[in-house]
């Protein structure tokens, strides 16, 4: 069996695309309600313990799967539409992504794996190897879906095969799965989270087979010696060692840096980046960054777009539109706001072109 063609991406083509995206929204995704305490959330895996469902005699951690957010985006009709998985242990991918997102017309939407090294229960210097392990024992898989019209087209990069052996390292890597490990070997629960992640990723191939690109595996070319240093967010923040948020965001600014230069406007849903990039009244951002609750951030982040494309059309604002960016996490996206996320996503993705009819508007 003949292997599939590869796409490659550079990142010079990317940055000399003439598209701009209408908002980017970031999930980082911990796989919990971090912030407040490491409460369970949509994001959590089966089995995994957590403040609010914790590991038991009877009940070992969540009952129940965790949500699929990406996939089912690409279905919703939108007219043009970025969807991707990421993962910091794999930065050409994460900043590739990040800068085709903004340099692709509509909107985007990215789900970064974030470690979090104190709800996960495991050392801060563990977490890139742990991140790694997620793709590569296929628990993570990196993927890409470009709507036009309506219509997903599905690309990948690694991670849709399952390595049983690496993936129950990866469980034991961290302390929120222990008790499946001791004081028994819990077979049939390891078994489940493997089973049902298992058949998310042959869902996953089969979309590739019905739906993917003529040349399925995206590479990406980042020449990271040509990048200049992130401009966008201090190194002076509050996120603990080793949090993967941290990585994604370093990342994300870098690339953010590359396209917008410092014409990007942040908004920040509440949540750990939330609270540690603004702490005691001081903000770690050198761009214009806006908090706002779980709830409706992507909401603001589409008005704040919106907004500048009216004055703009009629005249009012003279320089160029601004970038936006919207971060979420904690389990804002998967639960709290997710119906804000989705209208937010729809509206920015097909109807914002409407504010060309009000250029002569006075």
């Amino acid at each position: 069996m003949s292997k599939p063609e590869r796409n490659i991406i550079s990142m010079e083509d990317l940055l000399a695309k003439d598209e701009k995206c209408n908002v980017l929204f970031l999930n980082y995704d911990n796989e919990a309600f971090m912030n407040t305490g490491i409460q369970e959330s949509g994001a959590t895996p089966p089995h995994a313990s957590t403040t609010t469902g914790p590991a038991g005699e009877k009940i070992p951690g969540k009952v129940g799967v965790k949500q699929d957010l990406v996939t089912p985006f690409g279905f919703y009709g939108a007219k043009s539409l970025f969807l991707a998985t990421v993962n910091p242990a794999y930065p050409n991918d994460l900043m590739g992504k990040m800068m085709e997102a903004l340099k692709t017309n509509g909107a985007a939407f990215i789900q970064a794996y974030s470690d979090c090294m104190r709800g996960w229960r495991h050392p801060a210097e563990n977490a890139v190897e742990i991140s790694k392990l997620a793709t590569d024992c296929g628990y993570w898989p990196l993927y890409t879906i470009r709507v036009k019209d309506g219509m997903p087209i599905f690309s990948y990069y690694r991670g849709l095969d399952i390595d049983k052996e690496k993936f129950v390292d990866f469980l034991k890597s961290m302390g929120r799965f222990r008790h499946l490990f001791r004081p028994q070997f819990m077979e049939k629960e390891i078994d489940e989270i493997i089973y049902y992640t298992e058949q998310r990723n042959n869902k996953l191939k089969g979309l590739i087979e019905k739906f993917g690109a003529e040349k399925p595996v995206d590479i990406y070319r980042i020449n990271r010696k040509k990048l200049e240093p992130q401009t966008h967010l201090l190194p002076g923040h509050g996120l603990c060692p080793g949090c993967g948020a941290g990585m994604v965001l370093n990342q994300m600014a870098t690339a953010a840096t590359a396209v917008a230069g410092n014409n990007i406007i942040y908004v920040n849903n509440t949540s750990c980046s939330e609270v540690s990039t603004s702490k005691d009244f001081v903000t770690s951002w050198k761009v214009p960054w806006v908090h706002h609750l779980f709830e409706s951030g992507a909401t603001i982040a589409d008005a704040i777009s919106t907004t500048y494309k009216i004055l703009k059309s009629k005249d009012l604002f003279e320089g160029e539109v601004p970038y936006v960016i919207h971060i979420a996490g904690d389990g804002s996206t998967y639960d709290i706001g997710f119906q804000f996320l989705k209208g937010a996503l729809m509206r920015t993705s097909s109807f914002v072109e409407m504010n060309e009819d009000l250029a002569n508007m006075k």
